[in-house]
């Protein structure tokens, strides 16, 4: 084996070595709780109502819409609201 097929050997290892951490990983996972802890951190009472809008931001983008809809309903300021149900529908 020549010198150069061992040098191209050993960077293709090593370089599968450094990316299999990353595939391996899952992927990072939003929930209905992440909604509800930056609507508190943002000062919001979090209470049934928001509870509720953020379960309903967890089902894709139509329950994001729902979730929308609902914080505003609330009097959620849009920016607040907007952020709030993308934290609770993103994969």
């Amino acid at each position: 084996m020549s010198k150069a097929r061992r040098i191209i050997g050993m960077a293709v290892a090593t370089a599968m070595a450094g990316a299999l951490p990353m595939l391996a990983a899952s992927p990072a996972q939003a929930t209905s709780g992440d909604c509800t802890n930056y609507m508190r951190n943002l000062g919001y009472n979090v209470r049934d109502g928001v509870i509720s809008a953020c379960n309903h931001g967890e089902g894709g983008f139509v329950g994001a819409q729902v979730c929308f809809g609902m914080l505003i309903q609330l009097g959620v300021k849009y920016d607040d609201a907007n952020e709030a149900c993308y934290q609770a529908a993103r994969d």
